[in-house]
């Protein structure tokens, strides 16, 4: 497996009979390597050829590549400041680069010969998730691998699943999580519950940040649990804030869980049931 940056360089044609795994790219987050690079206007052909290297690297029997297409409707409903903190940039010259990166970015499906799920409405989060739930207990695959530094995926990871980042050149996998984070992909899913994702303007618990939530975590394991136990004694403000806080953590719960709610979030999106059906007969 790949384990620096240089072992993707050699693009000879690979043996793909010879290939077992399955190799999830998500796309927006790939191409956004780019973003701060000289050919931000031009980066097509770069990724292209990057995406190539990567399921020679990965041995990838299938190669699938996940686009966002705009803000999940799913969350929206559900959260009208969903994204909020992302503003467009005002600078003149920075909103033409952003302009002229995302036209690149737009036409990136058609430059690709590997297969390419894109729906409006729908994030790639919610697809990658799919996609791990249909294939991780089947023998299609010897293992999954995706593409992406994003933390919100760390919950996919499992005995099948791991995830590779590219821009940390680092794979995460259910022992490395264990051995750097010792934390399980489970008990970091429900961290995420109480901490929320200010990346996505989805607030927690005040007052709790990675450290008490993933201590909380561990010490209640599941949300019914913590749920049950609430209120929890204690003067601190943040406990206060936590025994206050119920209805935060189960709309936290279906905005942030992928595998539970992946589906509902597909078919949020501007074609209903259609993506979804699409998906399951891929």
């Amino acid at each position: 497996m790949t384990k620096s940056w240089n072992d993707l360089a050699d693009l000879q044609s690979p043996d793909y009979d010879a290939y077992s795994n399955l190799l999830l790219i998500d796309a927006n987050n790939l191409s956004y390597r780019w973003l701060q690079r000289p050919n931000y206007s031009s980066f097509g052909d770069d990724f292209v050829r990057t995406i190539q290297s990567l399921s020679k690297s990965y041995e990838a029997k299938r190669t699938v590549v996940c686009f966002d297409f705009g803000k999940s409707y799913y969350r929206m409903d559900m959260l009208d400041e969903y994204k909020g903190t992302r503003k467009k940039p005002q600078d003149e010259d920075e909103a033409k680069k952003y302009e002229e990166f995302f036209a690149v970015l737009n036409d990136l499906p058609e430059q690709l010969d590997e297969e390419v799920l894109k729906f409006r409405g729908v994030e790639a989060d919610d697809i990658l998730a799919y996609m791990v739930k249909k294939y991780e207990k089947t023998e299609d695959y010897d293992h999954i691998w995706i593409v992406s530094s994003d933390r919100d995926l760390y919950q996919l990871v499992g005995e099948k699943t791991s995830i590779f980042n590219i821009f940390g050149r680092r794979e995460i996998t259910k022992a490395s999580m264990q051995d750097d984070m010792n934390i399980s992909p489970e008990l970091y899913l429900l961290s995420r519950y109480i901490e929320g994702d200010k990346s996505d303007n989805i607030l927690g618990i005040e007052g709790i940040g990675p450290k008490r939530a993933q201590a909380l975590a561990k010490e209640y394991e599941t949300l019914p649990n913590l749920i049950n136990a609430l209120p929890i004694k204690g003067r601190a403000k943040y406990i206060q804030n936590l025994n206050a806080g119920k209805d935060t953590l189960i709309r936290n719960e279906k905005l942030i869980n992928l595998r539970r709610y992946c589906e509902d979030a597909i078919c949020a999106g501007k074609y209903g049931d259609e993506p979804l059906e699409k998906l399951k007969s891929m």
